[in-house]
């Protein structure tokens, strides 16, 4: 079967808009590369992936996205040096290490390196 998709985007559930695009952007590092309607703010993360955050009520608190990165110690340095907490440092099956943390609402945002790459 050929691959029939191109390109991916992670939604993520807010009650609070203005919270959680200042949080994103503490640990994205930038403003929204787009914010097409009142409400939602769009980061090309990749070439063909973007993270999105949009206010949903109902499924604020209730959702999740993993980010690679290439190096997780520096991850988790910026990270600390913007004020937010990380969990503990897991490895999965000698393949990606993960580290948790919860945006304002409570979703998980993990970032994730992947030791095969290594």
């Amino acid at each position: 079967m050929p691959n029939r998709f191109n390109d991916i985007a992670a939604v993520i559930a807010t009650k609070d808009y203005a919270t959680a695009r200042s949080w994103y952007v503490r640990v994205i590092g930038r403003e929204p590369d787009l914010e097409p309607i009142e409400g939602v703010g769009e980061w090309q993360i990749a070439a063909t992936a973007w993270l999105q955050i949009a206010v949903d009520h109902d499924r604020a608190g209730k959702t999740a996205v993993r980010l690679g990165v290439d190096d997780l110690a520096a991850q988790i340095a910026a990270l600390d040096a913007e004020g937010i907490a990380t969990g503990e440092v897991v490895v999965i099956a000698d393949m990606v290490k993960v580290v948790d943390v919860a945006d304002p609402d409570g979703n998980e945002v993990s970032f994730v390196q992947d030791l095969r790459a290594e």
